[in-house]
């Protein structure tokens, strides 16, 4: 074959690999993303089907039944728990709402007091701005206050009407997760059978770095989460806050979100305190959010860079190149698709570099 027609065909080679991928990820992965993730979550729970039907003697349908329970029961029930939790704190609560909101006026009229000693006792330069600033605001305040409306509203809107797609979604997945496990093996030698003999021990070895792979990001990311958890318990037991668990088990999920942060919560709350005179508890919590910041920060490259044998400073860099093109959310993506691409190169599915 001369070399002509080597280049023709791996360059048409790779033309119809880019225009499947193409087709898949604009328009089939989302109506397929109920079952691939049924296939991911039963790839990585099959060691544990196998372990548990060697150590029981049962059979493989028991096994998979009982596994992919416990799999689903244990973060549901904790789900359940702080629902729970949350609905005992809210009706504790709302006891104390009367209260809370007979108290509001004289609370505003103090705030108001607050901010007119501060202006006064402001430099001149200063007054002037703010005097200009509330001017501007005084005349795009209705129309930003209608703009900011008009969104809440579309934003209720649209998660009201997602709802019904978001329960489909979910009852879809878990019982694509029940089947999934349950024929596991039969699933996994008929997409065997569909490639080339060339292709499939790439692909095993492929599947095996993807789950290793996405079960040390879980582990890294919930020793994140876990230390976040332990810094904000001890800062809110300190500060003699009546319900410093709750509190920080709240603070530490929304920091596990991609897009916010534990400084979501305690930036406000913090100035909440410093504008009503609680001066040290204000403080005490941006203390407390520079703290966590700085560890999760220090501890976030050196846990995804240990699961996976890379330099502390390559997750660094991976996550800012992440969040340079993706934004927020790249700063998760683009440090799993480098842990892939380490386990890939190390299991010689691809050759990215020496």
């Amino acid at each position: 074959m001369s070399q002509l027609s080597v280049f023709l065909q791996r360059t048409i080679t790779t033309l119809l690999c880019l225009t499947g991928a193409f087709v898949f990820f604009r328009w089939l992965l989302g109506p397929l993303l109920p079952f691939l993730l049924a296939l991911a979550l039963s790839a990585m729970a099959e060691p544990l089907v196998q372990r548990v039907r060697r150590w029981m003697g049962v059979r493989r349908s028991f096994a998979a039944a009982l596994v992919t329970t416990l799999l689903l029961a244990i973060p549901g029930g904790a789900a359940a728990l702080a629902l729970v939790r949350l609905g005992v704190e809210l009706r504790q609560w709302s006891t104390r709402l009367p209260e809370m909101v007979a108290g509001f006026p004289a609370m505003w009229n103090s705030l108001l007091d607050r901010a007119a000693e501060w202006y006064a006792a402001s430099p001149a330069f200063l007054r002037s701005a703010l005097d200009a600033l509330a001017g501007q605001m005084m005349e795009e305040g209705p129309s930003l206050a209608g703009d900011v409306g008009s969104w809440l509203m579309g934003a209720a809107s649209s998660l009201l009407s997602a709802l019904p797609d978001a329960g489909l979604f979910l009852m879809t997945t878990l019982l694509a997760v029940y089947f999934t496990s349950l024929s596991y093996p039969a699933i996994l030698a008929f997409l065997k059978r569909q490639l080339p003999r060339s292709w499939q021990a790439k692909c095993r070895d492929a599947a095996q770095c993807f789950r290793s792979t996405i079960l040390k990001w879980l582990r890294a990311e919930a020793l994140l989460i876990l230390a976040t958890f332990v810094i904000l318990l001890t800062g809110f037991l300190w500060m003699g806050l009546d319900y410093a668990l709750l509190a920080a088990a709240f603070t530490a999920l929304v920091d596990a979100l991609p897009v916010l942060g534990t400084g979501t919560v305690l930036i406000p709350w913090a100035l909440g305190c410093l504008l009503l005179g609680d001066t040290g508890r204000g403080l005490a919590l941006l203390v407390l959010y520079a703290v966590g910041l700085i560890v999760h920060t220090l501890l976030e490259p050196r846990l995804l860079a240990g699961q996976a044998d890379l330099p502390p400073i390559t997750a660094l860099l991976a996550m800012y190149l992440g969040f340079h093109f993706m934004g927020v959310g790249g700063m998760v993506l683009m440090p799993v698709c480098l842990l892939l691409l380490k386990q890939f190169q190390d299991a010689g599915v691809v050759k990215l570099w020496r």
